[in-house]
């Protein structure tokens, strides 16, 4: 162990870093800060003190203004809003003359755990405001004591609309299977080519590469293209298994979903094999793929909402290559989505193309200079 450094680094150091980075993960202990959207028709002093106490809740965070909620999917769309109140016109003038009051609530139900979390906030704010105010209108209006004005309140009607729940339920298949099956469709694509550079650089396999006399390009083209072609049909499979065995519902047809899918998988051959020629050896190339891969799930938002982390995770949880084909795939195939929907997310997929593309530019020039220096070491 003290003779390789790097696997003590790895074997020491990454069981401490992912236990600091699970506790800090689920440091909130409960779903915190969701950015909300207030659309105000009202524009009263009623429906002004009601915002005010909606984001006086530890549970909500304000997201924007909106004058329609007709805005609401592209502001979730674009990670602005998870939830959205409806203050309605005559909000006030309807309380004061002690009819019903009824708020719309939309929430966004892509995401399961946050969904949940948001109604139960929602029921408990708006309840709560709506007896405090009424128990002071009516003591004032007409001096009747806290427990007589309590028996006359009549709450807040909450009419609560699920947005991007295809099955209009809480099933986890709809939900989680679309996170777990790219944590195969990463793992299969790393996989296919983690060994792959190291092996050459071993002297293994590097005889056919002098034929490409030292063109780097033909070289990784050559290379990279057998494991691209064998990993996409993998990934449709995987991908598509929970759709086609258990009716779980995903829009597979729209020509966005099959591009990011595709992508993705260039991207994760390509980072493999330029892992395998940076690490130079087998077993430490997939080690250094273990560990890169470890924390994407839990960093995509399905089991912990990313907002409700503390923001120093998230950076690490935007930043890992397979979370923005993760969201990419949820925005496409729950939302009803599009490639403008997805701005941050291709920029983060393009930036880890580059950096793949680097490295096993860097890692092929390694091995062709290897393999030319091989014959002359024989003579």
């Amino acid at each position: 162990m003290r003779g390789q450094r790097k696997y003590l680094a790895l074997v020491v150091i990454a069981p401490i870093a992912y236990m600091i980075a699970l506790g800090l993960i689920y440091s909130p202990k409960k779903v915190l800060h969701v950015p909300v959207m207030i659309v105000d028709q009202d524009h009263s002093r009623l429906s002004r003190q009601l915002t005010t106490a909606l984001l006086a809740s530890e549970t909500f965070a304000l997201g924007g203004y909106s004058e329609t909620a007709d805005d609401f999917p592209r502001e979730v769309a674009l990670d602005r809003a998870h939830v959205c109140f409806v203050f309605p016109a005559g909000l006030e003038r309807d309380l004061l003359a002690h009819r019903p009051v009824r708020v719309q609530v939309l929430l966004d139900y892509s995401n399961y755990l946050a969904g949940t979390a948001e109604l139960s906030a929602a029921n408990t704010v708006l309840g709560t405001f709506s007896v405090g105010t009424q128990i002071r209108m009516l003591e004032a209006a007409r001096g009747v004591s806290p427990d007589t004005s309590l028996l006359r309140v009549i709450p807040f009607e909450m009419n609560t609309r699920m947005w991007f729940n295809p099955a209009f339920n809480g099933n986890y298949l709809n939900y989680l299977a679309v996170g777990l099956a790219y944590v195969v469709v990463q793992l299969a694509g790393l996989f296919f080519t983690i060994r792959a550079g190291s092996s050459e650089l071993r002297g293994q396999h590097a005889t056919p590469l002098r034929q490409t006399e030292s063109r780097v390009w033909i070289a990784l083209a050559g290379k990279l293209l057998p494991y691209f072609l064998a990993a996409v049909p993998l990934s449709i499979i995987v991908t598509h298994l929970a759709h086609w065995f258990f009716a779980a519902p995903q829009l597979e047809t729209q020509p966005s979903f099959w591009f990011v899918l595709i992508w993705f998988d260039a991207v994760m051959v390509t980072l493999g094999y330029g892992l395998s020629c940076v690490a130079g050896e087998p077993v430490f190339a997939t080690e250094m793929c273990a560990s890169l891969t470890m924390p994407n799930f839990l960093l995509t938002g399905y089991t912990w909402p990313i907002f409700a982390m503390p923001k120093i995770m998230w950076i690490m949880a935007y930043g890992l290559p397979m979370n923005p084909i993760v969201f990419m795939t949820r925005k496409i195939t729950t939302m009803g989505g599009g490639l403008a929907d997805c701005g941050a997310q291709l920029i983060g997929l393009a930036a880890w193309s580059l950096i793949a593309l680097a490295l096993a530019w860097c890692g092929t020039r390694k091995i062709l200079s290897t393999a030319q220096e091989e014959p002359a070491a024989h003579v």
